[in-house]
């Protein structure tokens, strides 16, 4: 315990799933949280739980970054952490997504992130003492591979990818690293329809499991949480523009 005392935290996309779980990790590991969210609701009862700072937040608006980061700069005074999770999923074959899904998605997973990145890494530099920082980018394993389906949503993820290393190119002499992480199947609401949707859910739940190597779908706050505390914490200083792919092996093969 402890990795994270006293760093300035920015999170995401925090109100249920990666950026909950994360969320739950930075506040027992120490950081001073503002957690941010379209959701205002469940993103209120989410920081109420971690005495958070709740802002609600649409990332594919520059306004709306200009107005968090102004926030955290006055309340805290620096930036130490920032966790770019938010994001959307949709899957429809290439020949019938439509133009307005493509980009919305695009809007929220990519344009949001550069867009995090930009003023993440502006706040970062105006931190006392000299700029210093750790940006985190949640890509995915299909922003490694394609997906079918996956027109919008891997083309935003892998585009997340070569952000997130440019970035750490650019940053790298300002004490400012920029990894991306990479899930597999993790355990959050996003698959919730397709487990309703399902005439025996603990069936399909088995057979995914059943695909990946480890065993086992994965946990918001131990398998993708714990990543993002090494990420932020000192320990990595010498890590950026790293892929960090936490999926219970499905990119390596299959068990």
């Amino acid at each position: 315990m402890g990795r994270l005392d006293n760093k300035v935290a920015l999170i995401t996309g925090a109100a249920s799933g990666l950026g909950k779980g994360i969320a739950e990790r930075y506040s027992e590991e120490g950081a001073k949280l503002v957690l941010t969210d379209v959701n205002e609701a469940d993103l209120a009862a989410v920081a109420s739980g971690l005495q958070a700072t709740a802002r609600v937040q649409d990332v594919a608006d520059e306004a709306a970054w200009e107005r968090v980061m102004a926030d955290v700069l006055e309340e805290h005074g620096r930036l130490d952490i920032l966790v770019n999770n938010a994001g959307i999923f949709t899957s429809c074959p290439v020949d019938e997504t439509p133009l307005e899904e493509f980009q919305r998605v695009l809007d929220v997973n990519l344009v949001g992130v550069f867009l995090g990145c930009k003023h993440g890494v502006r706040a970062m530099k105006s931190n006392p003492g000299g700029a210093s920082g750790s940006i985190i980018n949640l890509s995915s394993v299909v922003g490694l591979r394609g997906q079918v389906g996956g027109a919008s949503y891997s083309a935003s993820k892998g585009g997340v990818r070569l952000l997130t290393k440019t970035v750490a190119v650019e940053t790298a002499g300002s004490a400012i690293r920029c990894n991306s992480i990479h899930p597999g199947v993790i355990d959050t609401p996003i698959m919730d329809p397709m487990f309703a949707a399902a005439a025996d859910p603990d069936a399909l739940r088995a057979g995914i499991e059943r695909t990946l190597p480890i065993g086992y779908i994965g946990d918001p706050a131990r398998d993708i949480g714990n990543i993002a505390v090494y990420l932020g914490a000192d320990e990595s200083i010498y890590v950026t523009g790293a892929e960090m792919v936490v999926d219970g092996g499905m990119t390596v093969g299959l068990p």
